[in-house]
């Protein structure tokens, strides 16, 4: 069994004062959760400012599945992190790569499920929320572009976990700062300057998303090597 080091770990909390260690830990975990929900929230600002009250209400009805799925992207990302953690924890190597590898097959599974799935069920359940007939178009178009890409909400999410299992909280946390700002500076683009609506505003999401998610994979290749499965992770056994 390999043993492994925790130099990547920005809180150590299995040495030194607990409380410290768990403040330094959590805070992070707390503001990421805040940014987190700042992509809806600035998404309905300004389209609130810049494309009126119609384009708002649009928003508004498709901010419950939103808050959903990112609900849900959370538990995707925390999860199978649990397991992860425990590893690290332990000092295993061996064990701590193939929970990484089962977190990947996990993720890729439910979010192909959920991308192919959702596709019957989204305007149906816009109906079931009873969103009016004048809104449901544009309600649609923003929601359904935000769930045709989920796997990059979700792909954050489990990065995000693996980085926090090694005690690593920060780093995820200037990932989603980074992406909000850029979140905002995009949404203006493709709104005011493309013209492109409330799926503007989506597709400003996901690209600030990706970019999160590149950030983190960037980060772990050269940071955070211990997090990367080798081939043999994936088999059973």
């Amino acid at each position: 069994m390999k043993t492994l080091t925790r130099k990547n770990a920005s809180v150590d909390l299995l040495n030194g004062p607990i409380l410290k260690s768990m403040l330094t830990f959590a805070i992070p975990i707390f503001l990421s959760g805040i940014f987190q929900q700042l992509y809806n929230t600035m998404d309905t600002v300004i389209i609130g400012h810049t494309l009126g009250d119609e384009a708002l209400a649009a928003m508004g009805a498709a901010a419950a599945i939103f808050d959903l799925l990112t609900g849900f992207a959370l538990g995707i990302g925390s999860g199978p992190a649990i397991v992860t953690a425990r590893s690290f924890g332990s000092g295993d190597e061996e064990q701590l790569k193939r929970s990484v590898a089962a977190a990947l097959v996990i993720g890729v599974c439910v979010t192909t499920v959920i991308t192919i799935g959702i596709r019957f069920i989204l305007y149906p359940f816009l109906e079931i929320l009873h969103t009016p007939s004048e809104i449901i178009g544009e309600s649609y178009a923003y929601i359904s572009t935000i769930t045709l890409f989920i796997g990059v909400m979700f792909a954050y999410n489990l990065c995000a976990g693996l980085l926090r299992a090694i005690g690593n909280s920060e780093m995820p946390l200037v990932f989603l700062i980074f992406s909000s700002l850029l979140n905002i500076g995009l949404d203006l683009f493709f709104i005011k300057q493309l013209h492109m609506g409330v799926r503007g505003a989506a597709v400003a999401t996901v690209i600030a998303q990706a970019i999160s998610v590149a950030a983190c994979l960037l980060y772990i290749g050269k940071r955070a090597k211990m997090l990367i499965p080798q081939k043999k992770a994936f088999c059973p056994g």
